[in-house]
């Protein structure tokens, strides 16, 4: 754990080396983002990416790195478009003040301002997944439930970091089928048979988002360590494992 000035350090290096440093949240019940502290005094503005865990974190570095790279030469930035091999295509788009606020606190803190400038990376149509907010549009809990945590108190019977073994497809709207608790605070939710999922479709997230995806798999948080359950659809019942 850095202390403050060890913390500011590490950014100033980064900038020097680099022109931005990266700053990545990961505990708690809400998705991993990233943005950037430094990009300001570039362009003016900082960038962040929320959510779409799809991508690995070393992943989201070279989409950070591809971004930059784009704003050194190009200024328009409704029209932006750039293209990251085998990663997609990605925009920008402008961040409501009610998310910089609450998630961007490095960069107010680092600026010592009241007020940040920030755009959001937005990955195209088929790499875009239900943990990635609009933050053009000011946050609420009703329109953006999987990120409801970031201003509420945790209030269910688990540990608020606990996390879920889950399957891209899950992440990408289809609906969990099977679920199992292996330990106090970790479970597996998997969009059809857990047995056929590929290793390179795993994922791992708190258990907030998915239950910010689908509440009716509350159920799971009542089970004993090594029960689990399934059922054919969302509308229907759960059934125990025999």
């Amino acid at each position: 754990m850095y202390t403050k000035d060890q913390f500011f350090k590490l950014i100033n290096t980064h900038i020097m080396e680099y022109g931005y440093h990266i700053t990545t949240v990961t505990s708690g019940p809400n998705p991993r983002y990233s943005y950037s502290i430094g990009l300001s005094d570039l362009v003016n503005f900082e960038i962040i990416f929320a959510g779409g865990i799809i991508y690995l974190k070393d992943e989201v570095a070279i989409i950070f790195d591809a971004v930059v790279d784009k704003l050194k030469t190009e200024k328009n930035i409704n029209d932006l478009k750039i293209y990251v091999e085998n990663l997609g295509v990605f925009s920008l788009n402008n961040v409501d003040d009610s998310w910089c606020k609450l998630m961007m606190l490095g960069v107010f803190d680092y600026y010592k301002v009241n007020k940040v400038k920030a755009f959001q990376i937005i990955p195209d149509s088929t790499h875009y997944t239900l943990d990635i907010p609009d933050m053009s549009k000011e946050r609420t809990d009703s329109t953006e439930p999987i990120w409801q945590w970031l201003n509420q108190e945790w209030d269910y019977p688990a540990h608020i970091n606990s996390t879920v073994i889950t399957n891209i497809n899950t992440l990408f709207g289809e609906e969990i089928t099977e679920l199992t608790r292996w330990e106090n605070n970790e479970w597996e939710m998997f969009a059809g048979p857990g047995p056929d999922v590929k290793k390179e479709d795993v994922r791992v997230v708190p258990l907030g988002t998915i239950l910010g995806i689908d509440k009716s798999v509350l159920p799971a948080l009542t089970l004993d360590i090594g029960e689990g359950l399934w059922r054919d659809s969302r509308e229907s019942e759960w059934n125990n494992w025999e």
